[in-house]
């Protein structure tokens, strides 16, 4: 019996050596997939940039926002006002305009050129309005976007109220990535 015993306890050990190796290769490729999740884990790309001063601009005249808040892989070019898309894909980006008493501002989304959403704004009070548009588009890699004031008028105010941080800004960011 003893012996019946024994290659029992044999074949179980071997049985769960195996098993064993079975599971350190299990363990293995789970640990391959993650390491790959996690390299190919791309950033999020946004950008959120503000204006910081009372500007009059012509018709079809780019707005520079200048104080750039957050922009995750400097895509926004304060200095031209415009972002670059690094990768191909749906996006998201809003603009905020304030305006003043009688004055006007008329500004459009622009993606290479072509007009994308558009936005009104104007006040009669002795007041300041700010005026938000929000779209969703598609960019594709090394697209440029930004807002411009339209060709209807000649003189778009764009005002910062007093209020500490009330300042007209633009936003984007990248919703879904495609190729």
């Amino acid at each position: 019996m003893s012996i019946h015993n024994n290659t029992n306890e044999i074949v179980d050990v071997v049985a769960l050596k195996q098993e064993v190796e079975s599971l350190k290769d299990q363990v293995h490729n789970l640990s391959s997939l993650i390491e790959n999740d996690i390299n190919s884990y791309k950033q999020g790309v946004f950008f959120f940039a503000k204006l910081s001063r009372l500007t009059y601009l012509n018709k079809n005249s780019i707005v520079k926002f200048n104080e750039v808040v957050t922009d995750s892989e400097n895509n926004f070019n304060h200095g031209n006002g415009m972002f670059v898309a690094p990768v191909s894909g749906y996006y998201q980006f809003s603009w905020t305009t304030f305006t003043y008493s009688d004055k006007v501002v008329d500004t459009e989304l622009r993606v290479d050129n072509v007009i994308v959403d558009a936005m009104y704004a104007h006040i009669s009070a002795s007041s300041s309005v700010p005026a938000t548009k929000i779209a969703i588009c598609w960019v594709s890699k090394g697209g440029h976007v930004w807002i411009q004031t339209t060709n209807s008028y000649t003189e778009n105010a764009i005002h910062n109220p007093n209020q500490s941080n009330a300042k007209s800004s633009f936003l984007g960011f990248l919703i879904e990535e495609k190729e």
